[in-house]
């Protein structure tokens, strides 16, 4: 390559994946190594962060996540690590809406916490 690299912008990367890769060795976040359900999460707790938690019959139909029956199994492994919860919407009894946990919350704050870390 004749372009100059950054040692330091390297270096800091490097950082950062070694310490999002210890993040992902963590009991809790089991779950998040098969493939697309961190992005799920991601978009369930923005949904939710933004005042409009996801429908489950919304998230069923977001082909670009996957085939109906893998994002139905995808929010069920999630739920049943308890990083989402099924709640009722205040409008209409028969919606079902998928909103993060604590659990999920507190995962976000750890991921956070290595970005901050490596922006030192």
């Amino acid at each position: 390559m004749s372009e100059k690299q950054n040692p330091n912008l390297v270096d800091l990367y490097l950082r950062f994946r070694w310490l999002v890769d210890g993040l992902k060795t963590l009991p809790s976040a089991d779950v998040l190594s098969i493939p697309n359900v961190e992005v799920l999460l991601a978009d369930i707790t923005q949904a939710w962060k933004s005042g409009e938690p996801y429908p489950i019959n919304k998230l069923l139909d977001r082909q670009e996540i996957g085939h109906f029956n893998t994002v139905r199994k995808r929010i069920h492994q999630l739920k049943d690590a308890g990083l989402v919860e099924l709640r009722g919407s205040d409008t209409d009894s028969r919606v079902k809406l998928v909103v993060p946990t604590d659990r999920a919350l507190r995962y976000f704050e750890e991921y956070a916490a290595v970005i901050r870390q490596v922006a030192k």
